[in-house]
């Protein structure tokens, strides 16, 4: 078992030395001559946090041609999911009445919780109104009555109270009218009179302090991510010469071409390197449970030879 880990470990870290310095893989590379422009179109689609100018290439040879950077192009790929939503808005207005009510509901609204968006229409067929709360308030009674006529104006004609919508009102005001005169003598005496009498009372009842309406809105929203971005990069090529070569050499531009058959070929190696130990370490385990198991077979031979 310790031979394993010892040979695991180092092949191990290679591999992960290979990784680290490994570039973006393009998903499609053409080569191209159009119009007379020698051109290697790579397509690179990766998430939208990459930097575009990590894919950006040195000058590179291929096929005889030495080809740089020319132009990229970006092309955003959209995630978009669309859902009904509702959402409820609650409103307090003084009195019970559609109109004033209406003046404090917009007929749409905005929606955007950070990843869906859009636009919401008032459900009229949803408003809901209730009162808030209640109070006790009161309000005055009156009831005006003419009694008569009478012979005299004699309060035993005139009633304490009197009934209204079920309220008993009390007497607040008697006013006596002449309504007939008698010839007594030579001077006019009245003869009859009535009464106009006012009576006033408390009624008591339960109000609303207040009205809180309901109401939704209704629509749909959307979702629309950038999932990932798509990259065009455009290299053109001239025909490769030894001084245009030792150019692109000293600014790394070999490097940049030759690298990716590096890594590929150090991987291989490492493979093949990390194969030939499995094999050497199963032999050697073999070798040593051979040798073990003569060793005992010796052992027990001896034994027998003693007794």
């Amino acid at each position: 078992m310790k031979i394993k880990r010892l040979i695991l470990c180092p092949a191990l870290a290679l591999l992960l030395s290979v990784n680290a310095f490994s570039l973006e893989v393009p998903t499609r590379t053409v080569v191209q001559n159009l119009n007379g422009s020698q051109q290697v179109v790579k397509t690179y689609t990766v998430s939208p946090e990459t930097d575009p100018q990590e894919l950006v290439e040195k000058p590179f040879e291929l096929e005889g041609y030495l080809y740089t950077f020319a132009d990229i192009v970006k092309e955003e790929n959209h995630a978009k999911e669309i859902k009904r939503q509702t959402e409820t808005v609650t409103v307090e207005t003084a009195k019970n009445d559609l109109s004033d009510i209406l003046e404090k509901l917009s007929p749409t609204m905005s929606y955007d919780d950070g990843t869906f968006k859009g636009t919401l229409a008032l459900d009229h067929t949803s408003i809901h109104t209730e009162a808030a709360g209640y109070a006790s308030r009161s309000s005055t009674l009156s009831e005006t009555k003419v009694i008569g006529p009478v012979d005299r104006n004699d309060m035993s004609y005139v009633p304490a109270t009197t009934v209204k919508k079920g309220i008993t009102l009390d007497l607040a005001h008697v006013d006596w009218q002449v309504i007939g005169t008698d010839l007594v003598g030579e001077t006019l005496a009245p003869s009859s009179y009535q009464a106009v009498v006012t009576y006033t009372g408390k009624s008591y009842y339960s109000a609303a302090t207040g009205y809180i309406t309901t109401a939704e809105y209704m629509g749909e929203i959307t979702r629309d991510d950038v999932e990932s971005v798509t990259y065009t990069l455009t290299c053109l090529g001239e025909e490769a010469d030894g001084e245009k070569w030792g150019a692109a050499f000293r600014s790394g531009g070999i490097i940049s071409a030759v690298l990716p058959y590096v890594l590929a070929a150090a991987g291989l190696a490492v493979i093949v390197i990390l194969a030939v130990f499995l094999m050497r370490s199963r032999r050697q385990l073999e070798q040593l449970q051979t040798e073990q198991e003569q060793s005992a077979g010796h052992y027990d031979e001896e034994e027998e030879q003693e007794e």
